[in-house]
């Protein structure tokens, strides 16, 4: 017998009831044991169903929209508000991590099927990178892992709807200076973007795409520069609101940097960059424009 030929009670509760659930039979019997299975069958069921009618959406979203476009089918301003969704309405003891999982597993999985794309990354210098690709991209996205993070950006390069995720922080080589803002691929979102202390899957990382179908202006704005990189220069930039979320050195001496500037928090114009870090005692080179991102959300740790 399947789930949906099983009689249900006219009182079985559903996933949008606020009600508490509390057993009627006594405490840690067999009876009580049983009522709540039975509930967890049906909202399981129920769960289920709801997924399969938003496939079917799915479907008719495709033929609404067509495929012809160009540019990648990636929403990432809509998919920053449907975490920021989650978050608000979040309330027990189930991680929040462990929510945003399944979403992302169901987000991901859902825009493959309106049109295809391969994950490409790079975990030459930190395994770890393919773990952060996995909880966002799911185990339905073709991936493919890359020795270099060069090699990742080339192949997206070559493609109309791949992704790149390559880590940030103290690397060995400036892939971004591979990055523009036309017709190259330029970073679109950063991982992990619900930032909790002690969460499990923390690697630092950036996705990367060509250009999308419906482009939103970014809330934080990327730059490629060159500058100090020392931990007293990333503070004095830091308070100067731009944040250094990789750094290289050159073989020139230099140091290539990455930093990022929130648009809501001032001016994002390079020029404007450029002089808010020499107020703050910071020399930085010219700024170029390598994408941007929606601004992550910040948790305090879970109790």
């Amino acid at each position: 017998m399947s789930a949906d030929d099983r009689p249900r009670a006219a009182a079985t509760p559903t996933a949008s009831d606020e009600t508490p659930i509390t057993a009627t039979p006594a405490p840690g019997s067999p009876a009580a044991l049983a009522e709540l299975r039975g509930r967890i069958d049906a909202l399981d069921a129920e769960m289920h169903q709801l997924l399969v009618q938003r496939s079917e959406i799915i479907e008719a979203l495709i033929s609404v929209k067509g495929t012809d476009r160009p540019g990648a089918a990636f929403r990432p301003a809509r998919e920053a508000s449907m975490m920021h969704a989650l978050v608000d309405r979040h309330r027990g003891r189930l991680p929040i991590v462990t929510i945003e999982h399944v979403w992302r597993e169901i987000i991901s999985t859902f825009t493959w099927l309106q049109q295809g794309y391969t994950v490409h990354v790079a975990t030459g210098d930190a395994h770890e990178t393919r773990d952060i690709a996995r909880f966002y991209f799911g185990f339905t996205v073709p991936f493919v892992t890359t020795e270099r993070p060069e090699e990742a950006i080339a192949a997206v390069g070559r493609s109309t709807s791949d992704l790149a995720v390559i880590r940030i922080g103290a690397v060995e080589g400036a892939w971004w200076s591979r990055l523009g803002t036309a017709d190259e691929p330029r970073i679109i979102g950063r991982l992990p973007f619900i930032d909790q202390p002690g969460r499990p899957v923390a690697t630092p990382a950036v996705v990367i795409s060509m250009a999308l179908k419906d482009p939103v202006a970014p809330e934080i704005a990327v730059f490629s520069t060159t500058g100090p990189a020392d931990a007293a220069a990333r503070a004095r930039l830091a308070a100067a609101g731009i944040d250094v979320i990789a750094h290289a050195g050159l073989a020139s001496g230099a140091t290539a940097l990455l930093v990022a500037v929130d648009t809501a928090e001032g001016d994002a114009d390079p020029v404007a960059v450029v002089a808010a870090a020499a107020a703050a005692g910071v020399a930085l080179g010219p700024l170029r424009a390598v994408g941007g991102y929606a601004r992550p959300i910040v948790l305090p740790a879970a109790d």
